[in-house]
Protein backbone atom coordinates (compact mmCIF):
# COMPACT_ATOMS: atom_id res chain seq x y z
CA UNK A 1 0.00 0.00 0.00
CA UNK A 2 1.67 3.33 -0.70
CA UNK A 3 1.09 6.23 1.54
CA UNK A 4 1.17 9.99 0.89
CA UNK A 5 4.41 12.02 2.32
CA UNK A 6 2.05 13.71 4.63
CA UNK A 7 1.04 10.65 6.00
CA UNK A 8 4.42 9.26 6.17
CA UNK A 9 5.52 11.93 8.01
CA UNK A 10 2.61 12.53 10.95
CA UNK A 11 3.32 8.61 10.86
CA UNK A 12 6.73 8.85 12.14
CA UNK A 13 5.63 12.06 14.49
CA UNK A 14 3.68 9.62 16.00
CA UNK A 15 6.29 6.56 16.40
CA UNK A 16 8.63 10.03 17.95
CA UNK A 17 5.77 10.97 20.39
CA UNK A 18 4.79 6.82 21.29
CA UNK A 19 8.46 6.26 21.48
CA UNK A 20 9.23 9.93 23.94
CA UNK A 21 6.33 8.72 26.19
CA UNK A 22 7.97 5.06 26.84
CA UNK A 23 11.30 6.69 27.78
CA UNK A 24 9.57 8.98 29.77
CA UNK A 25 7.48 6.28 31.60
CA UNK A 26 10.73 3.92 32.16
CA UNK A 27 12.90 7.62 33.53
CA UNK A 28 10.00 7.91 36.01
CA UNK A 29 9.97 4.23 37.26
CA UNK A 30 14.52 4.20 37.32
CA UNK A 31 13.60 7.36 39.39
CA UNK A 32 10.86 5.32 41.45
CA UNK A 33 13.10 2.69 42.07
CA UNK A 34 15.75 4.70 43.42
CA UNK A 35 14.01 6.64 45.60
CA UNK A 36 12.43 4.01 47.34
CA UNK A 37 15.66 2.09 47.62
CA UNK A 38 16.65 5.33 49.48
CA UNK A 39 13.92 4.77 51.70
CA UNK A 40 14.63 1.36 52.53
CA UNK A 41 18.06 2.45 53.51
CA UNK A 42 17.24 5.20 55.15
CA UNK A 43 14.90 2.99 57.24
CA UNK A 44 16.94 0.29 58.22
CA UNK A 45 20.11 2.05 58.32
CA UNK A 46 22.35 1.39 61.99
CA UNK A 47 25.33 3.21 62.76
CA UNK A 48 26.19 0.09 64.71
CA UNK A 49 27.16 -1.69 62.05
CA UNK A 50 29.54 0.74 60.49
CA UNK A 51 32.98 -0.20 61.43
CA UNK A 52 34.75 2.63 58.89
CA UNK A 53 33.47 5.00 56.74
CA UNK A 54 34.90 3.67 53.46
CA UNK A 55 35.78 6.46 50.78
CA UNK A 56 36.97 5.61 47.51
CA UNK A 57 38.90 8.46 45.48
CA UNK A 58 38.69 7.46 42.08
CA UNK A 59 41.82 7.20 40.44
CA UNK A 60 41.21 6.29 36.54
CA UNK A 61 40.89 10.12 35.33
CA UNK A 62 43.23 12.36 32.60
CA UNK A 63 45.93 13.59 33.93
CA UNK A 64 45.27 16.74 35.51
CA UNK A 65 41.71 16.47 35.61
CA UNK A 66 39.15 15.96 37.89
CA UNK A 67 38.39 13.56 40.02
CA UNK A 68 35.71 11.81 42.62
CA UNK A 69 35.22 10.56 45.88
CA UNK A 70 32.24 8.75 46.98
CA UNK A 71 31.53 6.72 50.40
CA UNK A 72 31.52 3.04 48.95
CA UNK A 73 28.94 1.15 51.31
CA UNK A 74 25.76 0.03 49.66
CA UNK A 75 24.16 -0.38 52.80
CA UNK A 76 24.75 3.99 53.54
CA UNK A 77 21.62 5.93 51.93
CA UNK A 78 22.63 9.06 50.42
CA UNK A 79 21.47 11.17 52.88
CA UNK A 80 23.90 9.81 55.42
CA UNK A 81 26.90 9.72 52.74
CA UNK A 82 26.27 13.90 52.26
CA UNK A 83 27.31 14.05 55.62
CA UNK A 84 29.95 11.60 56.07
CA UNK A 85 31.50 13.65 53.10
CA UNK A 86 30.33 17.04 54.29
CA UNK A 87 32.63 16.20 56.75
CA UNK A 88 35.56 15.37 54.89
CA UNK A 89 35.10 18.29 52.73
CA UNK A 90 35.85 20.40 55.57
CA UNK A 91 38.67 18.66 56.88
CA UNK A 92 39.66 18.28 53.60
CA UNK A 93 39.34 22.01 52.83
CA UNK A 94 41.68 23.02 55.61
CA UNK A 95 44.39 19.85 55.74
CA UNK A 96 47.48 21.51 54.37
CA UNK A 97 48.76 18.63 53.16
CA UNK A 98 45.77 18.67 50.53
CA UNK A 99 45.66 22.12 50.11
CA UNK A 100 50.29 21.64 49.04
CA UNK A 101 48.70 19.23 46.62
CA UNK A 102 47.10 22.21 44.60
CA UNK A 103 43.43 20.95 43.85
CA UNK A 104 39.98 22.01 44.65
CA UNK A 105 37.56 20.34 46.82
CA UNK A 106 34.41 20.84 45.88
CA UNK A 107 31.02 18.71 46.77
CA UNK A 108 28.42 17.90 43.84
CA UNK A 109 25.10 15.31 43.49
CA UNK A 110 26.05 13.16 40.63
CA UNK A 111 22.74 11.61 38.92
CA UNK A 112 24.60 8.97 36.01
CA UNK A 113 20.71 9.01 34.16
CA UNK A 114 20.74 12.73 33.09
CA UNK A 115 24.47 11.75 31.78
CA UNK A 116 23.69 8.35 30.39
CA UNK A 117 20.10 8.42 29.45
CA UNK A 118 19.90 5.77 26.39
CA UNK A 119 20.64 3.41 29.52
CA UNK A 120 17.49 3.82 31.06
CA UNK A 121 15.04 0.93 30.25
CA UNK A 122 18.36 -1.55 29.83
CA UNK A 123 18.42 -3.64 32.21
CA UNK A 124 22.13 -4.09 31.77
CA UNK A 125 22.26 -0.76 31.00
CA UNK A 126 20.33 0.49 34.21
CA UNK A 127 22.98 -1.58 36.55
CA UNK A 128 26.06 0.73 35.89
CA UNK A 129 23.60 3.87 36.60
CA UNK A 130 23.59 5.89 40.20
CA UNK A 131 22.25 8.98 42.31
CA UNK A 132 25.38 10.04 45.10
CA UNK A 133 26.77 12.50 46.36
CA UNK A 134 30.70 13.27 45.87
CA UNK A 135 33.86 15.34 46.41
CA UNK A 136 35.12 16.54 43.18
CA UNK A 137 38.93 16.94 43.51
CA UNK A 138 39.62 19.61 40.47
CA UNK A 139 43.33 19.61 39.32
CA UNK A 140 44.84 16.44 40.40
CA UNK A 141 48.14 14.53 38.75
CA UNK A 142 48.89 11.19 39.98
CA UNK A 143 51.44 12.68 42.59
CA UNK A 144 48.62 15.21 43.83
CA UNK A 145 46.34 12.50 44.55
CA UNK A 146 48.55 10.68 46.61
CA UNK A 147 48.94 13.42 48.76
CA UNK A 148 45.08 13.65 48.59
CA UNK A 149 44.32 10.57 50.02
CA UNK A 150 46.85 10.57 53.13
CA UNK A 151 45.54 13.19 53.74
CA UNK A 152 42.08 12.31 53.66
CA UNK A 153 42.96 9.08 56.01
CA UNK A 154 43.77 11.94 58.32
CA UNK A 155 40.53 12.80 59.12
CA UNK A 156 39.02 12.82 62.50
CA UNK A 157 36.65 10.61 63.24
CA UNK A 158 32.99 11.10 61.64
CA UNK A 159 30.39 9.80 64.83
CA UNK A 160 32.68 7.96 66.42
CA UNK A 161 34.01 5.86 63.36
CA UNK A 162 37.02 6.33 61.29
CA UNK A 163 37.60 6.98 57.40
CA UNK A 164 38.81 4.06 55.41
CA UNK A 165 40.11 5.71 52.30
CA UNK A 166 40.62 4.04 49.16
CA UNK A 167 42.02 4.83 45.73
CA UNK A 168 42.15 1.58 43.83
CA UNK A 169 43.56 1.17 40.15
Amino acid sequence: MLTTTKEAERRVAVAREEAKKDFISCLEAWHKRQSDHQATLEASFDLNDIKAWCVNVWDDYPEEGTTYAYVEMPSVPNCISLDVLLHLLTYGRSNCLINKAGVSLNLRFQDLSSVYPALIGNPTGEYSLFKRWEITIVGASYEALDQVVYGMKQAPMYLGKPFDVISES
